[in-house]
């Protein structure tokens, strides 16, 4: 038997076309999936930088921006991931007070809901320590990756999430002009009783205020 083995072993006539139908099946393969993968990493990678664009045109803002303004940058979020249809954009100003979080407003689009206290728990850890009365804008994006070929990698969402803090201004003053759109609305109560108050327990305290 070993002395089988090891004449098969040094043997190394071949049939090339044996050799083509049991090598080019596995090289298919691997040019695929090379694809399939290279480009989910492309997608992904493309997400990021558009988010990171988004977020520094919001950083930018002096002037009051509407329903109307986020929509048109959750377009421009859809052209520079070429267009990929099922994307969503939320961006949200929050403030940071004594005990916890104020939304101050939030717009979702595409289906996406705005930001609830509700949602804090999952994000709170990405949040940056704010000094109290500082205001962050919060850029959340949605982005779905369905693979070309079946190759092991399944469908999945991309989700990315950046903070930045508006350069030339206080704040980004919001004007909801569509809906899926909150506006806090302070009564004079320490919390408010027409918003979102988040204070670590992760529930909603008051009502909506300016959400349609």
């Amino acid at each position: 038997m070993r002395a089988m083995i090891r004449n098969f072993w040094r043997r190394d006539e071949a049939s090339v076309a044996l050799e083509a139908v049991i090598v080019m099946p596995i090289l298919t393969w691997i040019f695929i999936a090379s694809f399939v993968f290279f480009d989910a990493f492309r997608v992904y990678n493309t997400s990021i930088k558009a988010t990171y664009s988004v977020a520094d045109v919001m950083s930018r803002r002096t002037n009051t921006i509407s329903s109307t303004d986020i929509e048109g940058l959750a377009e421009v979020f859809q052209f520079l991931t070429r267009n990929t249809s099922g994307s969503s954009l939320r961006i949200t100003q929050i403030t940071r007070q004594t005990g916890g979080y104020r939304i101050d407003w939030s717009h979702g689009t595409d289906g996406l809901t705005y930001l609830r206290a509700s949602d804090f728990p999952a994000i709170v850890d990405q949040i940056p320590i704010m000094a109290f009365g500082d205001r962050m804008l919060l850029v959340e994006t949605f982005l779905p990756h369905r693979p070309a070929f079946n190759v092991g990698l399944s469908d999945q969402e991309f989700v990315n999430f950046t903070v930045t803090r508006p350069r030339f201004a206080g704040q980004v003053d919001f004007n909801a002009n569509l809906g899926n759109s909150y506006v806090y609305e302070n009564d004079g109560s320490p919390t408010g009783t027409d918003g979102f108050y988040y204070d670590g327990s992760g529930s909603d305290d008051g009502v909506e205020g300016g959400g349609t």
